[in-house]
């Protein structure tokens, strides 16, 4: 039986030059990650002088994932309160994005307009899967003109 989870980050996406990763999953032995729905919202541009669209990319990293770094690890959070704790690893916000010995696949581009909202869902088809030895990462691929505080929660199910 699959279970839900959410991995949210709020804090600074900066502009510090490069990609971010903004979540990064790496599944458990025997334990594939499904990605279900992705939100994003910021909070400090709201004049229309702010206006800026951020390139986000969804991309599966299919062989020896290392890691990225200068983020946070994220403790995922069970949608069902009796849900045992998640079995991926799950980091949000690097700096420093995560390789893969494999060619990375995009999976699907966003253009996202800092000044509303951004929110999509995969909940009628298998979803994006990624399975051991394998990673998930939903990358912004472009720099804010400054600093935003942002905030962005993905939600997966693991089976």
């Amino acid at each position: 039986m699959s279970r839900s989870y959410s991995v949210f980050f709020n804090g600074t996406l900066a502009n510090a030059g490069g990609d971010v990763d903004l979540v990064e999953i790496l599944p458990a032995d025997d334990k594939p990650v499904k990605l279900r729905g992705f939100k994003f919202g910021q909070t400090s541009e709201l004049g229309d002088s702010a206006e800026e669209q951020l390139r986000i990319s969804l991309i599966r990293l299919p062989a020896t994932v290392t890691s990225g770094s200068g983020g946070s690890a994220v403790t995922p959070s069970p949608e069902d309160s009796a849900d045992t704790a998640a079995g991926f690893a799950a980091e949000a916000n690097n700096t420093t994005i995560a390789t893969t010995s494999g060619s990375a696949i995009t999976l699907e581009e966003f253009s996202v307009n800092i000044r509303a909202p951004f929110e999509t869902w995969w909940p009628d088809r298998p979803g994006w899967k990624v399975k051991q030895g394998e990673g998930l990462v939903i990358r912004c691929q472009s720099t804010p003109a400054d600093d935003i505080s942002a905030q962005w929660t993905a939600i997966f199910e693991e089976e």
